[in-house]
């Protein structure tokens, strides 16, 4: 029997962490939006200004902690875990990404239209 044959990997913590903050970056609209609608004192500008500032850091977080997990793994010689966990969380930073950036377009739209 070989000294690594009954080896477990190990959990991969960044590959988690990119994971949950893909998972908020991307629920974070609903979130916002339920809010606007909930209560009177938040304005749609104030829910989209929200969605696109932590919909961004949160997309590049999970992004950042995505790659560091899968350069951990690979320095590790695969020994450890997440692979599918990093791919996950890749996934929800990028669309994430992707909808931060949209109302930071969609903002930068109505400052234009609304100077006029």
């Amino acid at each position: 029997m070989l000294p690594y044959d009954d080896y477990q990997k190990q959990p991969n913590v960044r590959a988690r962490l990119s994971a949950l903050f893909g998972l908020l970056g991307a629920a974070l609209p609903l979130a916002a939006i339920v809010l606007h609608m909930r209560l009177a004192t938040v304005t749609l500008l104030m829910a989209v200004g929200g969605i696109a500032a932590v919909c961004t850091i949160f997309g590049f977080v999970a992004l950042l902690l995505a790659k560091r997990a899968r350069l951990r793994r690979v320095v590790s010689l695969e020994r450890i875990g997440g692979a599918k966990q990093a791919a996950f969380g890749r996934l929800l930073g990028t669309l994430a990404l992707a909808i931060g950036l949209g109302a930071c377009i969609s903002l930068a739209v109505y400052a234009l239209l609304a100077s006029r």
